[in-house]
């Protein structure tokens, strides 16, 4: 029995997602959510794989991105993905997310910012209204 209203997780089947994160459990949940709400997910363990993935995958529409990773954090991820010589992959929403949310100041090097543990409601839902803005 539900104590109150079941959520409806968006409908992302029509969108490609990469997700980088060191942490194995984040990846797996993350991984799950996203394909859950039909998204097709990528994922890497570390920044250097996640630009590979920016570089090759022929479609991608948002990455979701750790914060705290060794050798490249996820703030220099994302603004060597912004250095892209793409332009699609240059402008690509990027989300942050991190459990040393007071370490990493709000930068504009992602488009959202999220505290992990992640509220996966919010996460899909942010992930719906920056894909809708980044198609126009």
């Amino acid at each position: 029995m539900s104590s109150g209203p079941e959520t409806q997780l968006p409908d992302l089947s029509h969108l490609t997602v990469l997700v980088v994160d060191d942490d194995d459990d984040s990846l797996h949940v993350l991984t799950l959510v996203l394909t859950s709400c039909g998204a097709k997910v990528y994922f890497a363990r570390n920044a250097a794989g996640g630009l590979s993935y920016i570089s090759t995958l022929p479609k991608l529409d948002l990455v979701v991105t750790d914060i705290a990773m060794p050798n490249m954090d996820g703030v220099a991820f994302s603004r060597a993905t912004r250095q892209h010589p793409r332009r699609d992959r240059a402008s690509i929403p990027i989300i942050a997310v991190t459990a040393f949310y007071e370490d990493y100041p709000h930068t504009t090097d992602f488009d959202a910012y999220l505290r992990k543990p992640v509220d996966l409601d919010r996460l899909c839902t942010i992930i719906e209204v920056l894909t809708r803005r980044a198609r126009g």
